[in-house]
């Protein structure tokens, strides 16, 4: 089953802060178990819960709900003094550093 934008980008997003899931729900006031399904794609969060979660991440409910983001959006990552190709590069880079690391946790989510 596909996940939605949402989902990947709440698991993307916890996973830039380096949090457990835990940890995560503590800091958005929500249980343990909620964070779970907003990240296998099981339940849909609460308006609150974006709100919360926009403001924690200094980003737009539109960035969280429509697309999947990438490292740089995350990490604000200012790219004024690169050159585009440089920054194409770098950009390319990191998304793959995401995939591996996705891969990696969904072996580890399947054993």
């Amino acid at each position: 089953m596909k996940k939605s934008p949402l989902a990947l980008n709440i698991r993307k997003l916890r996973l830039f802060k380096q949090l457990n899931q835990t940890e995560f729900a503590e800091k958005l006031s929500v249980t343990r178990a909620s964070i779970g399904a907003y990240e296998e794609g099981r339940a849909e969060p609460k308006l609150a819960f974006l709100i919360d979660l926009a403001n924690f991440y200094k980003l737009s409910i539109d960035q969280i709900v429509k697309k999947e983001l990438t490292i740089n959006e995350i990490a604000k990552f200012p790219a004024d003094n690169i050159p585009s190709s440089s920054f194409d590069k770098v950009h390319e880079k990191l998304d793959q550093l995401a995939l591996e690391i996705k891969l990696i946790n969904q072996k580890f989510d399947n054993q």
